[in-house]
């Protein structure tokens, strides 16, 4: 399950002037990006919201 990044970064890399090969990896669109950050934004709420509650409750 590891190999692409242990493969890659450790020991599988590239080394002196071999390039290698680039892997293909998707762009993200302005719509994708402030979705994930609403997501990343809601579950810091959530956490808060979560904490606040238990030291109201005591």
């Amino acid at each position: 399950m590891w190999n692409w990044f242990f493969g890659g970064y450790y020991g599988g890399g590239t080394s002196g002037g071999d390039t290698g090969s680039a892997s293909a990896v998707t762009e993200m669109d302005a719509a994708s990006g402030t979705l994930a950050i609403a997501v990343v934004l809601a579950a810091l709420v959530l956490t808060w919201e979560i904490k606040r509650r238990r030291r109201a409750r005591g």
